[in-house]
């Protein structure tokens, strides 16, 4: 059965350096033969705009946010995928709005139970992974947005691996011609089809 992976972009751009590498990725993914959704976070309708802590989530036995919008049944779909994959430009040393708010509703995803003096998690199998581009070097925004994926993924006990994209054109349509980044981006989505 092809492994279903779950592309997040988190840049507002439709035509960026983000889309354009998260692309890439697709395509490499799709080579290795796996499913691949591509979702524009941008183009979610969000009822708040991010996690509200209405701890809704936490009062129901469903793992699902309870804000009624577009971003529900895109975090219902994330535990039934086998990676699901971050893309964000660098925007002020971190992660886009629209990335930060959909990640910030991945909360609904977890279970908090005090009384049994844990956690328990719906993403325990699915490969967690994130795309960063920046005008800059890794240094501080794409290695904070490294750490930030990686420390999510951690706390979920799920593997992680990421593509840092570092001193990225500014001008629209100059990341097409970066070879030796489109020949990283698709071998990054054939390692995650793997």
């Amino acid at each position: 059965m092809p492994k279903k992976i779950m592309i997040l972009i988190g840049s507002p751009r439709k035509n960026g350096n983000t889309s354009t590498v998260a692309g890439w990725v697709a395509e490499g993914a799709r080579a290795a033969g796996a499913e691949v959704e591509v979702i524009r976070i941008s183009e979610l309708r969000s009822k708040f705009g991010g996690c509200i802590a209405c701890m809704g989530c936490q009062k129901s036995e469903k793992f699902e946010c309870q804000v009624d919008d577009d971003v529900r049944p895109v975090l219902a779909r994330m535990p039934k995928a086998d990676a699901v994959l971050f893309a964000t430009p660098t925007y002020f040393f971190g992660p886009s709005a629209q990335t930060k708010s959909v990640v910030d509703r991945m909360y609904s995803l977890i279970k908090f139970r005090p009384a049994q003096g844990g956690y328990e998690q719906s993403m325990g199998h699915v490969k967690l992974g994130v795309i960063a581009t920046a005008g800059g070097g890794i240094e501080p925004g794409l290695k904070l947005i490294d750490d930030t994926f990686r420390v999510v993924a951690g706390f979920s006990g799920v593997p992680f691996d990421s593509l840092l994209v570092p001193f990225s054109p500014r001008e629209a349509g100059e990341m097409q011609k970066q070879n030796s980044v489109k020949e990283k981006a698709t071998a990054f989505g054939r390692k995650f089809a793997a």
